[in-house]
């Protein structure tokens, strides 16, 4: 017979972190404005600190939970009781996650997701419960009260050298520059910032030499923090596949684990940023229905199965996690290679603009025509490599350029949602015009788009998809 139990007592700590991070924004206001530094700011600041921990207590012995053979239930509330029942066969995803301090206490986090769950979050949190628990789910999910490990079939592990190279070639931290940078402009005090700007001009005046040396340091600290991030999300990253269940984990302070059943894969998404392709690497990702972490503007976390791969050893890794796929590099069919116009046209409408622009301000002329110049490579880059192959019967590969990143999209027919065409009254006579193909993931829908390709290859895609 199961018992209802609490959760373990490390989950007030949690509670009590997750309380803090809602306030965390007017706790930095506060710093960076002083308010912390005086006697009332510190009394202020501590007693919020103590109404939190209390708000966390309440939380924990509010908060329940039961596992029976038949289900899962989850127990909430002191005035207005609420339970939330969960039978196995309709969890899709449990995802686990154990902090550093954890590990010691072999205690870990679940979040479990289901088919007719929230869009935003996991359908039921265990904050803090016994690896022993996850076990015994896992069992009753597979029908057998018996705790038996399944062997692996294949084991893939990524290696610190690894890490490293895919923290230095990660371009993504120069958004992450950009947004501080943002953040740095709204919420800094206006005298930091003349000071600093102060502090520029004189390293200007000083000479290029000096200049350079900033420059470098800059770069040196970008990079840093890139590989310090990677080593945290990514260490000892390791996949593994297990009958019909491929399960992911990684992490060094917070220990992520998730385990995916194969019949959630909508496609196979294959990277190849531009700094990546000259060392002949690549980043493999899954779209799934449901289960993939959403950021905080509705955006899609990245699920990598494989975060860094040689391109020689790339099919051979797939085949050997994911067999019943068999994949196998495309023959692509570059599709817009003749309709650079059409890419460029609305870019070289700036160019009238640029005589003004240099006539308000030389640096500005300066910066607006390396903007221009920027648009029209990305532009190049769209025509240059979009294109698409259908691989099998049931089975279409679309590449598409996303900024300096080529990507190959793998999808079954099955899974894909919609197809629509369109075209303008101007590139009708043409024969010209764009398809999109709609495929679900996340707890959304994802778009793959072609642009001013010819009428024949839509009507090909078309056909694929209606066969």
């Amino acid at each position: 017979m199961s018992e209802r139990k609490r959760f373990h007592p490390l989950a007030i700590l949690i509670y009590w972190v997750q309380a803090v991070r809602g306030w965390l924004f007017l706790f930095f206001i506060f710093l960076i404005n002083g308010g912390i530094a005086t006697l009332f700011g510190a009394i202020v600041a501590g007693i919020v600190l103590v109404l939190l921990l209390f708000f966390a207590l309440g939380k924990y012995f509010s908060r329940s939970y039961e596992v029976t053979p038949q289900k899962m239930v989850i127990y909430h509330g002191i005035i207005r009781k609420k339970e939330t029942d969960i039978p196995y066969h309709r969890m899709q995803t449990i995802k686990q996650r154990q902090w550093f301090f954890f590990k010691p206490f072999h205690v870990t986090q679940l979040l479990i997701e289901t088919a007719g769950g929230d869009e935003t979050k996991a359908e039921a949190s265990l904050p803090a419960v016994k690896e022993e628990v996850l076990r015994q789910i896992e069992a009753y999910r597979q029908g057998d009260q018996v705790e038996e490990e399944t062997a692996e079939t294949y084991d893939y592990q990524v290696t610190n050298g690894q890490i490293f190279l895919f923290g230095l070639t990660d371009l993504s931290i120069l958004a992450s520059l950009f947004a501080f940078l943002v953040l740095i402009d709204e919420l800094i005090p206006e005298k930091w910032l003349e000071a600093a700007t102060t502090t520029a001009e004189s390293i200007l005046r000083a000479g290029w030499m000096l200049t350079i040396a900033v420059s470098f340091l800059i770069i040196l600290l970008g990079a840093s923090f890139s590989l310090l991030k990677n080593f945290i999300q990514y260490y000892n990253f390791r996949v593994s596949r297990s009958q019909q269940t491929l399960t992911i984990e990684s992490g060094l302070f917070e220990r992520k684990t998730q385990k995916i059943p194969l019949d959630k894969i909508q496609g196979i998404r294959i990277r190849q940023q531009l700094l990546r392709k000259l060392l002949g690497i690549s980043t493999v990702e899954l779209m799934l229905a449901g289960g993939q972490e959403v950021k905080g503007e509705g955006e899609i976390t990245k699920l990598y199965l494989l975060p860094i791969v040689k391109q020689e050893n790339l099919y051979q890794m797939l085949g050997a996690l994911l067999p019943e796929w068999k994949m196998q590099e495309p023959d692509l069919q570059f599709v817009s290679r003749n309709s650079l116009w059409y890419f460029w046209r609305w870019n070289v409408l700036w160019l009238p603009v640029l005589a003004g622009f240099f006539w308000f301000n030389h640096w500005a002329g300066i910066s607006a025509v390396v903007l221009v110049l920027f648009l029209l490579l990305f532009s190049w880059f769209d025509y240059q490599y979009q294109g698409y192959a259908i691989q099998t019967k049931s089975r279409i590969c679309i590449q598409t350029y996303e900024l300096w990143t080529s990507v190959q999209t793998f999808v079954e027919r099955p899974k894909v949602q919609a197809v629509t065409e369109q075209t303008t009254k101007w590139l009708y006579p043409k024969q010209i015009g764009h398809v999109k193909l709609f495929v679900k993931a996340g707890q959304g829908t994802e778009t793959m788009q072609l642009r001013y390709i010819k009428k024949e290859a839509i009507q090909e895609i078309k056909a694929f998809y209606e066969s």
